[in-house]
Parts: C-alpha cells; sequence; structure tokens
C-alpha cells in the first residue's frame, strides 16, 4: 500500500451545547496546533525547529483569514498563534506547506541546484481541504508531494571513487498552484534551463538522491570521478509526475556507463522506469604522451625505445603505466589487474622494483577493457590498449616475426629477425646487443579462472624473476568445462628459457587472468 502523509491541527476547545435547535457555541480562544502522524519526505521524522506555513480563508469571505502563518515544531506537535474565528458555522478552505517561506506563501518554485546537505531543503510538500468548520478536533489533512524524486544507485566498477553525481537538463522553476495541488510549467523570466543539480550522497559511495521539478523532459547523469574523469549519460525523454520516485540504476565502468531504471515504492508514489538513450560520453584527463628518436615520454614517465632488425620500432624497456583511478596490488591472489614486481628470492612483491621492471598486467587490464570473455576474446588483435596512441599490444605475428619461435609448432617462424635454429628461439645476448633489453620482473600467474594467483619467482645464475612473461594480443585458445562454464583463455606470450644449453626468448601462450610485462609496438 502506497504511504500517506497526514498532518491533524488541534484546536482549542469548543463548548458545544447539545440541544435540539443549533445554538451558537461559546467559543473558548486557542491556539491552533498541528500533530504529523509519520514521517516527512526527507525520510526522518520531524525535528523540533521544523515549521510549515498554514492558510485559511472562509468561503464566503473574500480574504484569508490566516495567511502564511508560521506553525512550528516542537518535537511534539506544530504549534503558533493562530486562533480560530468565532463563527463556528462558516466554512473555510484550508492549506498548507512545508518548509515554511517567511516571504509568503511561494506561488511559484525554483530548482535548488546545490542538494549536498540533503533533500529537505528542495522537498516541497503541500496538503487542502475544503469546508472544514471550526472543530474541537484535529483537521487531518493529506500531504502531497508536488516536487519529483530521483534516486540513482551506482555500481561502481571503474576502480575510482565517485565525487559529485549530477542531474543535468530540464527546467530551472515552475509555478505552484497551492489551493488545487498543482505544478504549472513556468512563465516569463522563470522559463529558464536548468544546468545542473548535485545530488545528495545518502549511501556512502552507492545512492544519490536529487529533487527536480515535475515535467517532461530528456535529462542526463553525470558522475564525476577522483581521477578527474566525468562519464555522463543520457536518459530517454519522460514525464515526471509530481510525488513521483524515479530510480536510475548504473554501473560505473572504467571508462562509460551503463544505464537502467525502475520505479520503487516508498512514500512517493510509483510513477514508472526511466529508460537511457544512446551511448555516454566521457570526459578524460589528457595523458601526455610526446615520442622522440630514441624514446618517448608517457604520462610523464620516459621510455626508451628501439628500431629492430624486424623493421618494427619496440620497447625497449616494460611499461609500468596506471591507468585512472586503477591502483597497484602487492598480493598475487588478488584480482586487481595490476601488481607491482616480485624479483627476489622471497617470492614477494617489491614497489620499489617497478620503477626499473615496470609493472604487471592481466589480459584485460593491457588491452584498457572492463573484461575479456570467452564471447570477445578474439577481438583484441593488434589493440592499442593501455599503449600510447600510435602503438598497440603486438601480435603473435610480429612476436614470431622478432624471435621466430613458438611453442606451438605450427608458428614457427624461421624468418624471424633473430631466430636462431640451434636454440630454437631469439638468443637473449643478441637482443640485448640489438638494444632490445629483456628485463627479468617475475610474473602473477593463475592457471585457471577458479586457481588462485601467486608470484612465479625462478633463479639462474643469479637472476631472479626469469619466469617473466611478455603479453600479446593474439588469442591461442578458449577452453571450458564439461558443464560448459569458462575454464581459460589463453594468449600468446613472449617467455624466457634458461637452462645449461641455451638463454632464449621464445613464443608460449599463458592464461588472460595472469599478471605480464607490456611492451608496446609502434604502427606501421
Amino acid at each position: 500500500m502506497i504511504m500517506k502523509r497526514y498532518f491533524s491541527i488541534a484546536l482549542a476547545a469548543l463548548a458545544i451545547a447539545a440541544c435540539q435547535q443549533p445554538v451558537q457555541p461559546d467559543l473558548t480562544p486557542g491556539k491552533v496546533q498541528v500533530e504529523p502522524v509519520i514521517t516527512k519526505a526527507t525520510e526522518v521524522n520531524f525535528e523540533a525547529g521544523d515549521q510549515i506555513g498554514f492558510t485559511m480563508t472562509k468561503v464566503n469571505g473574500t480574504e484569508a483569514y490566516a495567511d502564511n502563518a508560521a506553525l512550528t515544531f516542537d518535537g511534539t506537535v506544530f504549534s503558533g498563534d493562530l486562533m480560530w474565528y468565532a463563527d463556528a458555522y462558516s466554512e473555510a478552505d484550508v492549506y498548507a506547506y512545508y518548509p515554511y517561506n517567511a516571504n509568503g506563501t511561494p506561488a511559484a518554485y525554483a530548482a535548488v541546484l546545490d542538494q549536498t546537505a540533503g533533500i529537505a531543503q528542495a522537498d516541497f510538500m503541500a496538503a487542502a481541504k475544503k469546508g472544514v468548520l471550526p472543530t474541537p478536533n484535529a483537521i487531518t489533512m493529506v500531504f502531497k508531494h508536488l516536487m519529483t524524486k530521483i534516486v540513482v544507485n551506482i555500481d561502481n566498477q571503474s576502480g575510482a571513487d565517485v565525487t559529485a553525481v549530477k542531474i543535468l537538463g530540464g527546467d530551472a522553476a515552475c509555478e505552484i498552484d497551492l489551493p488545487n495541488l498543482a505544478v504549472l510549467p513556468a512563465s516569463g523570466a522563470m522559463s529558464t534551463e536548468l544546468t545542473e543539480i548535485t545530488a545528495y550522497e545518502a549511501t556512502a559511495g552507492k545512492v544519490w538522491k536529487a529533487i527536480v521539478i515535475p515535467q517532461t523532459v530528456k535529462l542526463s547523469v553525470e558522475v564525476s570521478l577522483s581521477n578527474g574523469k566525468k562519464i555522463t549519460q543520457p536518459l530517454a525523454e519522460m514525464t515526471l509526475k509530481s510525488g513521483g520516485q524515479y530510480s536510475i540504476n548504473a554501473r560505473l565502468l572504467q571508462d562509460d556507463m551503463t544505464v537502467s531504471a525502475s520505479g520503487e515504492i516508498e512514500n512517493w508514489t510509483d510513477e514508472g522506469e526511466i529508460g537511457f538513450e544512446g551511448e555516454g560520453t566521457t570526459e578524460e584527463i589528457p595523458v601526455e604522451f610526446t615520442e622522440y628518436d630514441g624514446y618517448f615520454v608517457y604520462d610523464g614517465v620516459e621510455y626508451k625505445t628501439v628500431k629492430l632488425a624486424d623493421g618494427n620500432t619496440w620497447m625497449a624497456e616494460n611499461l609500468r603505466f596506471i591507468p585512472r583511478g586503477r591502483t597497484v596490488s602487492s598480493d598475487p591472489a588478488e584480482d586487481a589487474g595490476i601488481w607491482y614486481p616480485a624479483a627476489n628470492a622471497d617470492k614477494v612483491a617489491d614497489p620499489a622494483l617497478a620503477e626499473t621492471l615496470g609493472l604487471l598486467y592481466d589480459a584485460a587490464t593491457a588491452f584498457g577493457v572492463e573484461s575479456v570473455t570467452a564471447d570477445n576474446a578474439e577481438t583484441f588483435e593488434g589493440c592499442q590498449g593501455i599503449c600510447p596512441t600510435g602503438w598497440h599490444i603486438p601480435t603473435v605475428a610480429e612476436m614470431t616475426g622478432l624471435v621466430g619461435h613458438s611453442s606451438n609448432s605450427a608458428l614457427i617462424n624461421t624468418d624471424g629477425a633473430y631466430y636462431d635454429a640451434t636454440i630454437k628461439g631469439a638468443s637473449i645476448a643478441a637482443l640485448a646487443e640489438a638494444g632490445w633489453n629483456w628485463q627479468f620482473a617475475s610474473m602473477r600467474n593463475k592457471t585457471s579462472v577458479t586457481g588462485k594467483g601467486s608470484y612465479t619467482v625462478t633463479n639462474y645464475n643469479g637472476v631472479y624473476g626469469i619466469m617473466s612473461y611478455v603479453i600479446g594480443s593474439t588469442l591461442h585458445q578458449a577452453t571450458t568445462n564439461e558443464d560448459g562454464s569458462l575454464k581459460n583463455i589463453q594468449y600468446h606470450y613472449f617467455m624466457p628459457l634458461y637452462n645449461a644449453s641455451n638463454e632464449k626468448i621464445s613464443v608460449a601462450y599463458g592464461n588472460f587472468l595472469s599478471g605480464a610485462s607490456v611492451r608496446c609496438v609502434k604502427n606501421r
């Protein structure tokens, strides 16, 4: 059942003689009192000091008997100096509103643009009743919300904190027909466009609320993030009704936002759904990128580059870029997407090593997407991902074109620029001489979707982190369990191999949830 809000107006006791013939009762003056019986729009009880405005007009009169009388809450009832008139058989029309305005009963309403302190200041309720006679009993009046409430529920998967939610578009003001409890379009100078309403954070990081003017309008939701990014999602045109509550359910991703909507029944009436229209827009902080001969500067960090015998220009060191809103983890068991290297005997993350060895990334982070699935796994070959503009994550053809050999014999490329048939791969020493500078950064290893991640570190001749992988963008295979659930997705990786007879780099494949180094290749 939809809840309704009431208040009672208790008057001074009236001594009414019980007799067959109506006679004028002997009225004893007393204060008008208002007793609220349920909570107000802000979802908390009325507090001492709250005020309502009350107007009473005799039906046979031309002027209001009481015009915008202030009644103040003392913790139990509202009261003021208002008394009943002496004519006990003269009917009156009464109406009231909340919150009280000392300047007079409002004929118009201007939208409150900053609602960060709460929606109480923006909510406007009113009640009206006709043909009321003086009575010793309370007058029961049903209050109605004249504005519209928007509730924004955010599932935040962006990696950054939400700092503000705004409702954009629509009317900045409206006219109010208080006796008829109606909202009318603004006219004249009041008929302006609303630039933005900043919502109230009702539940930390999850729920925001705002009061807007009822109207037929296309609104937009704008979410500001702690990394400086703003994501905006337009909504479909909707007729917003007085007293209606509309819920917007937003899933916030790293680069965009998806929206669905549903109506909820609380103390407001359910008035349907707000759909969304089109795709949202993202306002991003520009990432610095400047390219020079032999190096580039990316997000304030300088990286060496080298043009090798395969004709491609490669990064000559591992990437350590942190996408906006993301954090780096030291726990390999945490599916964080980015990890510090652990190139030491203890297999423990060492943030200090990131400056020289770079960071470790899973496939989704390296490709710059929220997730990699069996449905999209083949779509990332040659993608830019987290590489700078004009560069990309290497393909398997570029990888074998450099080192010549894959653990999949079908991918052997004997024309690989540094392929050595005697070792079936490319010599690490030869690559170092060419300026490629392989770095042993260790690896965050995860063997399956349900497996637990761990650092994989080995030692050869005092060099730790030998099990370092560099991710490629070409899919090897996606596998499923007997029940059809995803078991693994594998991409091609550069892999080092040390043994008694050779020290080489070849091409293998690894789990998409593992953490590997990234080396970008310049577009040709």
